[in-house]
């Protein structure tokens, strides 16, 4: 089999840029949401403290592994579809939890 030459237009890798960030914004609501912190959440998830914070930093360049991010859907409880929703939707029910306590 040969390589894969696809070339990507300017808008989808703008696109992916986005879907990426909603992911890695999704994956640190759930954190949050669960309660955890970094320090406690990154060895669970098989990867170093610096590296969760990496991905889940709003200017990151680095979006989690498919194994990370499996291991954020099971650790936090939170279903697959939640890491697709909006993120900033999705910000809002940490204020909202904020508020409850």
């Amino acid at each position: 089999m040969g390589r894969n030459n696809h070339s990507y237009t300017e808008e989808q890798l703008i696109e992916y840029s986005e879907i990426k960030k909603n992911i890695c914004q999704n994956m640190r609501i759930a954190r949050k949401l669960a309660q955890m912190k970094v320090k406690d959440a990154a060895p669970a998830l098989g990867i170093e403290p610096e590296s969760l914070k990496r991905i889940e930093a709003p200017s990151s360049k680095v979006g989690p592994s498919l194994e990370v991010l499996c291991g954020a859907i099971e650790l936090y409880e939170k279903d697959p579809n939640f890491y697709w929703l909006d993120w900033e939707e999705n910000e809002k029910l940490l204020d909202t939890e904020k508020e409850e306590n």
